[in-house]
């Protein structure tokens, strides 16, 4: 008898603290879980387009260049989703309802995709982009975004990094792969002759109501970008995955005398590739945590052997 209720005693106390951590959890901040609650005033709602409606335009960028940023963007300031190369289900869930859905139907504004053009083509769904609107970030950022995201599984997480990781062979190659695909992506579908428009996240940050202007015309869609749609991008302009940095200055340090050489020699390259119109945001590079620099103007450009020289060494 007292073995029986001492057994009840403790299923009880049990199921209390079931229900003390599924509380608790469910207070605890999550990402998704916050994201999904975030509802836009009914003037920024988005919606499909009617089928066909739109062309395929690729959203080109390489990974951690802020492409579900900018296509949060592009959905408040113009009512339509954009859609994905990828399908991933968390962000279908959290406002990018395009995420799912074949990007060649035509119901949504351009095409999230992270390959090169030589990669692009074969693909039985991305060999219908028609145009690209090419989105690039500075490579430093660029790196520290994905590996953020790559180590947390989370557009908003924040990785460890530790002052080892300047001794860490696995992060330096890593981080020379980025600064390729940083020059790759890009380059390789400028070299298509395609049409494409270049923007710099730089610029976004900067002016994102100029960004988002230039972007409606080369899709063709001023139309729907009206003052209020505007307001969208200033009111909710924020999304659900831009990430929140705390202290930056210790993922710079990651970066040594060596790996920042071979960054600037790559961005340097990128910069003799793109149009006179569309340069690089020099002034926005270099941030001042990111220490010392190596004699910028000494560094020879680095040239990536799957491309095309630029057409002056042609």
């Amino acid at each position: 008898m007292y073995k029986c209720h001492r057994r009840k005693r403790f299923l009880f106390l049990v199921f209390i603290m079931a229900i003390i951590i599924i509380f608790v959890l469910n207070l605890m901040p999550s990402p998704h879980r916050a994201q999904s609650q975030r509802t836009p005033p009914a003037s920024c709602s988005v919606n499909f387009a009617d089928a066909g409606r739109f062309p395929l335009v690729a959203l080109l960028s390489a990974p951690g260049s802020g492409n579900t940023w900018t296509r949060h963007l592009i959905q408040q300031a113009t009512g339509f989703y954009t859609g994905s190369a990828y399908n991933v289900i968390h962000l279908a869930e959290t406002g990018y309802a395009g995420e799912i859905v074949d990007p060649s139907a035509g119901t949504t504004l351009t095409m999230k995709t992270h390959m090169a053009y030589f990669r692009i083509t074969p693909d039985r769904i991305e060999k219908n982009v028609t145009a690209a609107i090419i989105l690039i970030r500075n490579p430093f950022d660029m790196t520290i975004s994905e590996r953020n995201r790559r180590f947390t599984k989370s557009q908003t997480g924040l990785a460890s990094w530790n002052k080892d990781l300047r001794n860490d062979t696995e992060w330096t190659e890593y981080a020379k792969f980025q600064a390729i695909k940083y020059v790759r992506i890009p380059v390789s579908w400028m070299q298509s002759g395609l049409p494409f428009l270049v923007v710099h996240y730089e610029n976004i940050m900067s002016d994102r109501i100029r960004e988002i202007r230039r972007i409606a015309k080369f899709l063709n869609v001023t139309e729907f970008v009206t003052e209020e749609r505007l307001r969208c991008i200033q009111d909710e302009g924020e999304g659900n995955y831009h990430r929140k940095y705390v202290d930056k200055k210790k993922m710079y340090d990651a970066f040594t005398d060596d790996l920042k050489t071979t960054f600037i020699g790559y961005i340097k390259a990128l910069s003799e590739y793109l149009p006179e119109s569309q340069p690089l945001p020099w002034e926005h590079y270099f941030n001042p945590l990111l220490g010392s620099l190596p004699n910028i103007s000494s560094i020879e450009p680095i040239y990536d052997k799957l491309l095309k020289l630029p057409k002056k060494l042609q």
